[in-house]
């Protein structure tokens, strides 16, 4: 088979290298980091990654060859446009929408030509596809009936998914549960790691915040937050821009900035009600973008939340708590000037404090509704009911509502009035299915940092399962 490394995970694909050749099949394209063309095989094009974002050709690519695209493929690529324009919020924000589409054309024109022309069997990609130029791959490998590989960490555990099309989900996943249909399932007959997982989280008395909140936390902790200050005012010093700047982070301290507006706009949170917890994803992320579909605009998730509210009922929105740590003050493209007060002005929403802990918004709550967050997720381990808009790995577990409209949203919460409920049984024999569907490994870094496994273990497990899915694709 011919075959395309996308990614800039080199660890994995340079091992992956040989074990294909091995296999008989032959990798005909690579898109990886700068240094590593020395390690592609004879007759193999390699495309540094950062020129593949800039939409820069690989070396020794004619693109005289390809034609820019016309009206029939552009029509056929209208929704993966519409999701590109956003996603470009991450890498191109200083471009306007119609340089954006450009852009998005010219990048339609190289990679359906490079396609075309190496006519590959099987594109893999380390991890989902969110980087512009690696997601319209994608898409353009699902318009031509090309085969794709991928994964998505779960960050239970080191516990990864391997996808042939993450939008359908896992196939390997959705086997396991149609098997364990009318089993019963104990948590001992789960794997030790999802055993001491599941203890975790159901144990209210311990502390089950997520490894990669505990890493942004320390990483822009007060300390941490000041030394970074200290670095650079002396380089500012140093290279006597001080002086320039003075002014400028003067007149930004006192003027508006988004953490102002979300704090002239949000109010404690009565428990008392009946509420939905919405709390909101992360951007620009591929968590919504693209694993949110047209919801990576999450004041949309919250107007047909609001459309579809049961009487008596509220929604507490809470911002992200990295969303600040990440871009400081600052409004950006996915949290622009008047992002809350739009939220705000909502029927039936209330935005509450960041600092509000989300444990006990999650069991105090009717339901968790978010794009693909964590924190539905954490609901369910809690017998709380999810309400998901986009495509998350848990997408299938026992509790879980996919909605995408008012009425499905209305439909859903009509269920949860009515007496809607699902046990631990339910949940420990999902966590079954998933503990066989799932292999241990991680491409974020930050679960390796919390994984058993050796760095050695962890590739030689994402490489065999490739080697296996390109097995049953052949």
């Amino acid at each position: 088979m011919r075959i395309f490394l996308i990614g800039s995970s080199d660890i994995e694909i340079k091992s992956l290298l040989p074990m294909i050749k091995n296999h008989g099949h032959e990798v005909v394209y690579w898109v990886g980091m700068p240094g590593s063309e020395r390690e592609k095989p004879l007759g193999c094009v390699f495309h540094n990654v950062y020129d593949a974002i800039d939409c820069l050709p690989a070396e020794g690519i004619d693109i005289f060859g390809f034609f820019p695209p016309g009206k029939e493929l552009i029509e056929k690529m209208y929704k993966t446009e519409s999701l590109i324009l956003t996603m470009m919020n991450k890498h191109y924000s200083r471009m306007k929408v119609d340089e954006r589409r450009h852009f998005y054309y010219n990048l339609l024109q190289y990679w359906h030509g490079v396609i075309r022309k190496y006519k590959p069997d099987v594109i893999i990609f380390p991890i989902i596809p969110h980087t512009v130029f690696n997601y319209l791959i994608y898409e353009l490998a699902r318009l031509l009936d090309i085969k794709t590989i991928t994964f998505e960490d779960t960050w239970v555990v080191d516990r990864l998914l391997p996808y042939t099309d993450f939008w359908q989900g896992s196939s390997k996943l959705y086997e396991e549960i149609e098997k364990n249909k009318g089993k019963n399932f104990l948590l001992k007959d789960l794997s030790s790691d999802l055993q001491e997982y599941y203890k975790l989280h159901t144990d209210e008395r311990r502390d089950a915040t997520p490894s990669y909140m505990k890493e942004w936390r320390k990483k822009y902790s007060t300390v941490n937050y000041i030394l970074l200050k200290v670095k650079i005012t002396i380089k500012s010093i140093k290279d006597f821009t001080i002086f320039k700047k003075m002014p400028f982070y003067f007149f930004k301290y006192f003027k508006q900035n988004i953490k102002k507006e979300y704090a002239g706009v949000q109010t404690e949170p009565d428990f008392s009600k009946k509420f939905i917890y919405a709390p909101l994803n992360y951007q620009p992320e591929r968590t919504s973008s693209p694993q949110g579909d047209m919801f990576v605009d999450q004041i949309l998730m919250i107007e047909i939340l609001s459309a579809a509210l049961p009487d008596g009922w509220i929604i507490y929105v809470k911002e992200h708590p990295t969303q600040w740590l990440a871009f400081g003050l600052n409004y950006t493209d996915s949290r622009y000037l008047g992002y809350y007060k739009k939220i705000a002005k909502i029927k039936n929403v209330s935005l509450i404090p960041v600092e509000t802990d989300t444990y006990a918004l999650i069991n105090k709550s009717q339901a968790v509704a978010t794009v693909t967050g964590t924190a539905a997720w954490e609901g369910i381990l809690r017998l709380k009911p999810g309400i998901i808009f986009g495509y998350p790995w848990y997408r299938d577990c026992p509790g879980i509502f996919r909605v995408d409209s008012v009425e499905s949203c209305r439909q859903s919460l009509n269920k949860i009035i009515n007496n809607f409920s699902f046990d631990q049984g339910q949940i420990i024999n999902y966590l079954k299915s998933f503990d066989d569907a799932t292999i241990h490994g991680y491409i974020e870094g930050g679960i390796g940092r919390n994984s058993r496994l050796t760095k050695e273990e962890n590739v030689d497990n994402i490489n065999k399962s490739v080697m296996l899915e390109i097995k049953k694709l052949s």
